[in-house]
């Protein structure tokens, strides 16, 4: 499998392609349009790289980063949402942002994607929410302890828009439990 892709960019399709010149031989790679609009002709670049390999195809799906190519995978987890229903997904909103409509619940923010109704939004949520969560995203109100305190409160039933507010008033030089007990007498 081919994990990452650095090269020349040879030719841009506004469709949502970009063909690669790695060492003489040009790779088409679909990305999302965040990803696109950033890309220039002649530009020397790198892509994360995810594979997408069926019986009768073979196809390449580049990410400016890390982190959207691990969304794009847990979006193309979800029961209904294939490769390009999750590109499209992320051409819509960056990743940060499409991953704080999912930790908020937030359906009619997804639901405005084209080709997202608010069903597949609802099921995005219901499928992801909780498990996006990571440190270094903007879904983390702060730190790791922050993060920490949150996730433990989302597994306990809160929703995240409730938890941030409340955090945000709780002392960050806490430490972990008192910090989450703060946080729990607030909610």
């Amino acid at each position: 499998m081919i994990s990452w892709l650095s090269g020349a960019v040879l030719e841009l399709d506004p469709s949502g392609s970009v063909v690669l010149n790695v060492n003489g031989v040009g790779y088409e790679v679909f990305v999302s349009m965040q990803t696109l609009v950033g890309l220039k002709v002649g530009a020397q670049v790198s892509l994360q790289i995810h594979s997408y390999v069926r019986e009768d195809q073979f196809t390449l799906f580049g990410f400016s980063d890390h982190k959207e190519r691990t969304l794009f995978r847990s979006l193309n987890k979800v029961s209904g949402i294939g490769a390009k229903t999750a590109l499209n997904l992320m051409s819509g909103m960056n990743a940060a942002d499409l991953m704080q409509a999912i930790e908020n619940s937030d359906d009619v923010a997804i639901a405005r994607t084209p080709g997202i109704g608010k069903k597949t939004a609802q099921r995005l949520i219901l499928e992801l929410r909780g498990k996006l969560i990571a440190a270094d995203t903007a879904v983390s109100t702060g730190g790791g302890l922050h993060h920490d305190v949150k996730s433990a409160l989302v597994n306990l039933g809160y929703k995240p828009a409730q938890i941030d507010k409340v955090l945000k008033s709780v002392d960050s030089s806490l430490d972990f439990e008192a910090m989450f007990r703060a946080a729990l007498k607030a909610l």
